[in-house]
């Protein structure tokens, strides 16, 4: 993956070498997911997101939050997949066909994110290959690609999320003209309404909007005007939710925990939760959640982004049934774990340890990229910094508060499920940008340019064949 000095201008990757590597990048991470959830049973998600539809499809209205375990959340992703179950009833399907096409939904909304976060990679003055480098990561991340094949809110989430974030940058570049902002304001108010982690966009656009004044993109008359065209819309709309919430429940955002509580049901370890510690080689070798390996924030949410520790699928990857049998009982708290998996093969464990190690470059990309933007070499990965800091300083600001925000769920919730990597993943357009930018800071340097090079490329790789090795396993089981 040898990078090139010199930069592109917009949002048009100019090199076509690069524009082949990005375009087989995307049909091979299409391909992954599309297959991952062809043969993914509807069922096999981590909660019921299939109970909400179903009222909406059979009453015509939003269920009450204390309806069902996952009525709690907030109701555009329900309600966009009960719309098109209506019209695959509509059309005479079976209901079988019925529900595969409401989980292909996340399949389509995984696709649709590859683009967007394509096109905000375009929009900043970075050399074709820290471009390319970052949206390959994007493709072959495998949590992303899982995320892909359940069905549950957190795929479309991420779509609107990035949608938020490319509107935005659009914004900024027109100089924050009323039909940009008020479309920004739009996209974000149904964006806020995909999942609660999607809260983080709202301080974002507050960042990117006042730091545009501030250095003098726009004036404050026009930035002032911005605001409150991007930010009234969906406060006004969040508010008068909040309030319909407090009259009716006498909480603004209802949970479920007093349905089901996780952090009294599930299994913790003695040990506190730890936000201080990371130590992601306890999952070499042996790659699923276990006693002893619970309580570790940032062990749990990089070791659940590379490889499926919190499994959903790894069941399909060995004959021992009756060792998954008894690993789930303890996954749920009802009985005592059942030691290590005696059966797991050489092919999962050594895509697990390679995935494992090998995350820890794109990772250390995404801090040095970080660092060089928080500490003042921004302008040499944007060239117009003067347009592009806002969104950079923006995209800080939702990254963060997207972590604080999980770290604070974490608190309420001191359990597993709490910490999963899924919920990090709001941030993946942030993460890429900074990424390609951690790229570009080190890949000046030839040696080390083609050591992280081959590593990104042994990455995709093992990523590419641990998902075929899911699907053909997946494929292969008896429904």
């Amino acid at each position: 993956m040898a990078d090139a000095e010199a930069g592109s201008q917009g949002g048009v990757w100019r090199r076509s070498p690069y524009l082949v590597f990005a375009a087989a990048f995307f049909i091979i991470g299409t391909s992954l997911r599309v297959s991952l959830c062809w043969v993914n049973p509807p069922s096999n998600a981590f909660d019921d997101h299939f109970a909400p539809i179903f009222m909406i499809m059979k009453t015509g209205a939003i269920p009450a939050k204390d309806a069902c375990f996952q009525c709690y959340q907030p109701p555009v992703f329900y309600c966009v997949s009960a719309a098109v179950g209506l019209a695959a009833q509509g059309v005479g399907l079976a209901p079988g066909h019925v529900v595969k096409i409401m989980q292909g939904l996340n399949c389509v909304y995984g696709i649709l994110t590859l683009i967007v976060i394509y096109l905000i990679l375009g929009h900043f003055d970075l050399p074709p290959g820290a471009r390319l480098v970052a949206f390959g990561v994007a493709c072959f991340l495998p949590r992303l690609i899982y995320m892909s094949a359940v069905n549950a809110n957190d795929s479309l989430s991420y779509l609107c999320v990035a949608a938020t974030i490319l509107v935005t940058i659009i914004a900024v570049e027109r100089g924050l003209s009323p039909s940009w902002s008020g479309t920004l304001g739009l996209v974000a108010t149904v964006t806020i309404f995909s999942k609660y982690t999607a809260f983080a966009v709202l301080p974002m656009i507050v960042t990117v909007v006042i730091w545009t004044a501030v250095s003098g993109v726009v004036s404050w008359k026009r930035g002032a005007a911005a605001l409150l065209l991007a930010f009234a819309p969906p406060m006004a709309v969040l508010g008068s939710y909040m309030a319909s919430n407090i009259a009716r429940y006498g909480n603004p955002l209802p949970w479920n925990v007093g349905m089901y509580d996780p952090s009294v049901e599930r299994p913790r370890d003695v040990e506190p939760i730890r936000f201080e510690s990371f130590k992601p080689w306890e999952f070499l070798g042996h790659p699923v959640l276990a006693p002893g390996k619970l309580h570790s924030f940032w062990t749990l949410a990089y070791s659940g982004m590379w490889f499926d520790t919190e499994p959903l699928f790894q069941c399909y990857l060995d004959s021992n049934r009756a060792w998954w049998s008894r690993y789930y009982a303890w996954y749920r708290g009802e009985a005592p774990f059942p030691g290590n998996n005696p059966a797991v093969g050489w092919l999962t464990t050594a895509t697990a340890d390679g995935l494992l190690t090998l995350g820890l470059v794109p990772l250390g990309l995404g801090v040095v990229g970080t660092a060089a933007w928080v500490f003042g070499q921004r302008h040499r990965a944007t060239g117009p910094g003067r347009v592009h800091n806002p969104i950079a300083a923006g995209l800080l600001v939702l990254a963060a508060f997207n972590a604080v925000g999980i770290i604070w769920l974490v608190h309420r919730l001191p359990v597993y499920c709490s910490m999963k990597a899924s919920y990090l993943l709001e941030a993946l357009p942030a993460f890429a940008l900074f990424l390609a930018t951690g790229w570009l800071t080190l890949a000046r340097i030839r040696w080390l340019r083609a050591a992280l090079g081959t590593a990104l490329g042994l990455q995709f790789l093992l990523a590419a064949v641990h998902i075929v090795d899911i699907v053909v396993a997946t494929a292969g089981t008896p429904r």
